[in-house]
């Protein structure tokens, strides 16, 4: 008889057609698998070592080993992947299965890279979509969420023409130190009962100014300049692009992953209510403070303007809503405040 050698697999066997077992070993030569009872040492069967298949793993269960006559060999023993020289890929899956500890490792370090994609990684890939963004598409964006905000909330603007002419020059003052390429910032008037004294900037350079702004500030060109000025900000940052794909981060994750945000971007420049339903984050609040505060000092306006509409808005800080995407506004007052003092030294 062919020397077999170790190490021997311990298990149990089935006869071809029986569900009844006996008590079996497996062990293998150079070319033969045998499959032996484990006290006489009588051969039960035995095969060329490429007849011999062993099933996939399935869970921690046992492993089948099939003979080409139909006799099975079953075992616990991890051994085997190895005695049956299966591929590495498989061992080490099987491997991480039966050790429960380390698939907890694997599960917690997996958990750690999707968070380390969330946090640092999802910036990155956010800046990458705006700037992958075509020109056209922005426009487009602005035109659907106008044809939304018409539709839905607002009504044209009560404002008598020579007032919004009022409105245009304080901007055509702005403009001359604004440089953002591929955008056109265009002044527009809406009438929307619920938005209150209010503005809104849209990524493409469209920014509304609500009649009960004009209204409640009009005899304050330097507040009405400050606040211009600060949607400008949002503009000049792409504070909507960037806020419209990251509340769509998994989507445009796979996208960029996937090589084609063509999707993503039809979806955006179709549907006007994304841009309408937007909460800027208190950072991008703050950015766009800050770039108002420098446009409006390079153009001749007041900061002490947009100070006052802060002041003048302290009354929301109290509302919960307010405070989920606004700082406080004494905190812009200080920022303003700052600012001035960094100015004058």
């Amino acid at each position: 008889m062919t020397h077999i050698q170790d190490p021997r697999i311990l298990g149990r066997a089935f006869a071809p057609g029986s569900s009844a077992y006996v008590e079996a070993e497996i062990s293998v030569t150079q070319d033969n698998i045998f499959l032996l009872d484990p006290l006489s040492g009588q051969i039960l069967t035995r095969a060329a070592r490429d007849q011999v298949k062993l099933d996939n793993p399935v869970g921690t269960g046992p492993r089948n080993t099939h003979f080409p006559d139909n006799w099975m060999f079953q075992t616990q023993d991890p051994q085997i992947s190895i005695l049956m020289q299966e591929p590495l890929s498989n061992r080490l899956l099987r491997y991480f299965e039966i050790f429960s500890p380390r698939l907890g490792l694997v599960i917690a370090a997996t958990l750690a890279a999707i968070f380390a994609v969330w946090k640092w990684g999802l910036p990155v890939l956010v800046a990458l979509a705006v700037w992958m963004t075509p020109a056209a598409v922005v426009r487009q964006i602005d035109a659907s969420t106008l044809a939304s905000l018409d539709r839905f909330m607002a009504s044209s603007s009560q404002l008598p023409a020579a007032q919004r002419e009022v409105q245009q020059a304080l901007l055509n003052k702005l403009l001359p130190h604004v440089d953002i390429p591929d955008r056109d910032i265009r002044l527009t008037f809406r009438n929307i009962a619920n938005a209150g004294p209010n503005a809104l900037a849209l990524p493409g350079g469209t920014i509304i100014l609500t009649d009960k702004l004009v209204r409640s500030f009009a005899e304050d060109p330097d507040l009405i300049a400050g606040v211009l000025a600060h949607e400008i900000g949002h503009v000049a940052k792409n504070h909507s692009l960037k806020q419209l794909y990251h509340s769509l981060s998994v989507y445009l994750l796979i996208a960029l992953l996937a090589g084609d945000v063509g999707p993503i971007l039809d979806s955006l420049a179709l549907e006007g209510q994304a841009v309408v339903n937007l909460s800027f984050s208190r950072q991008h609040e703050l950015e766009a403070d800050t770039y108002a505060l420098h446009l409006i000092s390079k153009s001749g306006y007041s900061t002490e303007g947009l100070r006052r509409f802060f002041e003048a808005i302290k009354a929301y800080d109290g509302s919960r809503d307010w405070l989920s995407s606004h700082p406080l506004s004494r905190d812009r007052v200080r920022n303003i405040d700052s600012f001035k003092e960094r100015l004058a030294q």
